[in-house]
């Protein structure tokens, strides 16, 4: 029985199940090149269609991720939205003197931010959501298939719950929270033999996803995407200042007094029209303080949540998903946590992995077995060397093709002499992370290459660290794992920060500097075998049985798909080493020294405009 999961909003995607079974999932920004594309995915769900002949003879059922479809809109149009609350903020505090009187009115103003969100929530209500839908399927040939849709955040949970669950049998804890979703932001669940008992709702008003987006905002960055940069900022801060600040988010938003598995702010403002509070209360305050106000203020409130559960429940065992949980620094505090036995999060777990927990929904629903369900890994997407003849024919003058005998020993000997290798191999990665088959990979002991991908390619902001991917067995030498997480196969999805040993400087450039920890991936043989024998092949040649690796993409566009985006990459960048699927490219000599000179004088331009 085939089911096809899609979901239309935010990071539109699409899953293909059978009878349980993960087959395919893909996202549509893979297709189109649009990072985050928002609406309908066509191109997703028609090269799923494509590739496994989907018809209404094969297809049984088509899951929708939300109850509602959300409002057509694109990423820049979310941004022009999010631009429009920083003048009102900044037009309010320049009219007040600062004073809170014009705080508590603006969220009851003529025109206010959240007037207009509610004007913006209600369009996305609109009464032709079942039409739309229809004709979307129409197009891609899919009507007259059954449509099922499900709550989103009903959908993050049980992908959590079914694709993570220590077993059937014991009772699990399962928590969704993200920025909102069909008029929530949080939902806590019980659990037990394959059944989900909804605990508590917290309404998106009261969203915690929507505080920390309104401060990626108010700090220059992209709300809904640059949430990691914050994170990623917060442990420079001085602690004990850091402290200060939380306690000023902590103002914002707390605990129900009422029952302590729902969130409530505790300010007039709902919490996606915050920004005249926070530049009023965080006037004068330096940027970096901010974020570690914040990420304080997450991961305290964060273990309080889970605290309070397991505390009203008895329930030991914990899963999580939802955009909020995409936090690694606070899933490693729950980690921590007193008590707790067993926890984990969905890989990527953004609204991108909807789809999963729909199509499982709904198999439960038709009565499938639960043992059939499985999920082993996010390898999900397509081939890598699907495209290749189209690329030889379209990049053949501008690069070469050297066929490599053995290519996971042939790459881990580049990255051994100090090359940066750009690896294209294999199922392409579902979600956020790149795992090793969509990856730039390099030496981790060697700090200078922090510096040399930069340059060459990833123009990242200089406080964020890379990641290291581990070979699994070694990983307790690199760092310290608890006992909750899951057993055999620990962080394959790199959901998770760690405490590193004191062999950290054999990592070190994939260490974050100011508080070394790691945001590891843990590489197991029978998830993927040939980056386990990359990486293998590695160790035999340094000692080390780990590696960096970050995501293979130009700053600001979505992770490369196949050959051709691959090699537009590298034209496009310093890089110099490309593997894809067997063959080594390498642009031809007068290219690199076109590519290289460019490169470099972005560089330089970039060095001017942000020191």
């Amino acid at each position: 029985m085939l089911m096809l999961g899609i979901n239309e909003g935010f990071d539109a995607s699409v899953v293909l199940s059978r009878d349980g079974t993960i087959l395919f999932a893909v996202q549509e920004e893979r297709l189109t090149r649009e990072k985050g594309t928002i609406g309908f995915p066509f191109h997703a769900v028609l090269h799923c269609i494509k590739q496994y002949e989907l018809s209404a003879h094969n297809l049984s059922h088509i899951c929708l991720s939300n109850l509602r479809s959300p409002k057509a809109e694109t990423r820049d149009e979310l941004l022009d939205e999010y631009a429009r609350r920083g003048r009102s903020g900044r037009e309010l505090l320049r009219m007040s003197d600062m004073s809170g009187s014009v705080v508590r009115l603006a969220g009851m103003l003529p025109g206010s931010i959240e007037n207009r969100m509610r004007g913006w929530q209600a369009a996305r209500r609109g009464a032709t959501n079942n039409r739309t839908i229809t004709e979307h399927l129409a197009r891609c040939g899919l009507d007259g298939i059954p449509v099922s849709r499900f709550h989103h955040h009903s959908n993050h949970a049980a992908s959590a719950y079914y694709g993570l669950r220590k077993n059937w049998h014991e009772p699990h804890l399962v928590f969704s929270l993200d920025g909102g979703g069909d008029d929530a932001c949080a939902h806590v669940y019980f659990a037990e033999n394959g059944a989900l008992r909804l605990l508590a709702s917290t309404p998106t008003g009261h969203s915690l996803g929507n505080v920390y987006a309104a401060v990626t905002h108010m700090l220059g960055m992209r709300p809904h995407e640059h949430e990691y940069k914050v994170m990623g900022l917060a442990p420079y801060a001085d602690p004990e200042q850091a402290g200060l600040q939380a306690q000023i988010f902590a103002r914002y938003l707390d605990l129900d007094p009422a029952n302590s598995l729902r969130f409530r702010r505790t300010i007039p403002e709902r919490t996606s029209a915050i920004l005249p509070r926070l530049l009023q209360d965080f006037r004068l305050v330096r940027f970096d303080l901010i974020a570690a106000g914040l990420q304080r203020f997450t991961e305290e409130l964060l273990v309080r949540w889970i605290a309070a559960a397991m505390a009203s429940t008895g329930v030991r065992k914990v899963l999580g998903a939802g955009g909020v949980f995409m936090n690694v620094k606070a899933n490693q505090r729950i980690a921590e946590l007193h008590g707790l036995e067993y926890f984990d999060v969905f890989p990527s777990c953004g609204d991108e992995t909807l789809p999963f927990g729909a199509v499982w929904q709904c198999h439960v629903r038709q009565g499938g077995a639960l043992d059939a369900i499985r999920f082993d890994d996010m390898y999900l997407g397509p081939e890598a060397g699907t495209d290749l003849s189209e690329a030889r024919a379209r990049y053949g003058e501008m690069v070469e093709f050297q066929k490599l005998e053995d290519p996971e020993l042939q790459t881990a000997e580049l990255l051994a002499q100090g090359h940066v290798v750009a690896r294209c191999s294999g199922r392409m990665e579902f979600g956020a992370r790149a795992l090793g088959n969509r990856s730039i990979l390099a030496d981790p002991s060697r700090p200078s290459v922090v510096q040399t991908i930069n340059r060459l390619i990833k123009h990242r902001d200089f406080w964020m660290p890379f990641a290291p991917a581990v070979l699994g067995e070694r990983a307790g030498q690199y760092v310290h794992i608890p006992a909750c997480l899951p057993q055999p196969r620990i962080s394959p999805h790199m959901m998770h920060a760690f405490h590193t040993t004191e062999r950290r400087a054999e990592l070190a450039a994939a260490v974050h500097s100011a508080d070394d920890t790691v945001r590891a991936q843990m590489v197991w043989k029978e998830l993927n075998p040939s980056f386990y024998r990359l990486i293998e092949a590695f160790e035999r040649l340094t000692g080390r049985g780990v590696v960096l690796n970050t995501s293979f993409n130009l700053h600001g566009f979505p992770i490369v798909s196949g050959a051709c985006d691959a090699i537009d990459v590298l034209l496009k960048s310093g890089l110099d080493d490309l593997v894809v699927d067997g063959w080594l490219i390498r642009k031809r000599r007068a290219r690199t020294i076109d590519t290289t000179a460019a490169v470099s004088s972005r560089s330089e331009l970039q060095d001017q405009q942000y020191g």
